[in-house]
């Protein structure tokens, strides 16, 4: 082997291992967008799995709680009024 022959070798390596750099770094690059994805993905499971129900689902149940409560006292005070009407025939 001559010594230009180790200087081409040595250019040769340089340039595969940049190639090589380049490659590994954009592997990085889409394992660290996926690994950010994962975490969205988990985020929004944990927002419809617990926080949906506080959010929406409690105060539609509230809703309809108090329309409930207000049909019960229409039906008292009509009660009421003709129990008052019927003690006066």
């Amino acid at each position: 082997m001559e010594a230009g022959d180790e200087g081409i070798d040595r250019v040769v390596d340089s340039k595969d291992l940049q190639q090589q750099s380049k490659a590994f770094g954009k592997l990085t690059d889409r394992v660290e967008v996926r690994q950010l994805d994962s975490s969205r993905a988990q985020s929004v499971l944990f927002l419809s799995k617990f926080m949906l129900p506080l959010f929406v689902e409690l105060p539609l149940a509230l809703i309809a709680a108090s329309a409930e409560v207000e049909k019960n006292a229409i039906i008292l005070r009509f009660d009421f009024f003709f129990s008052f009407i019927i003690s006066f025939l």
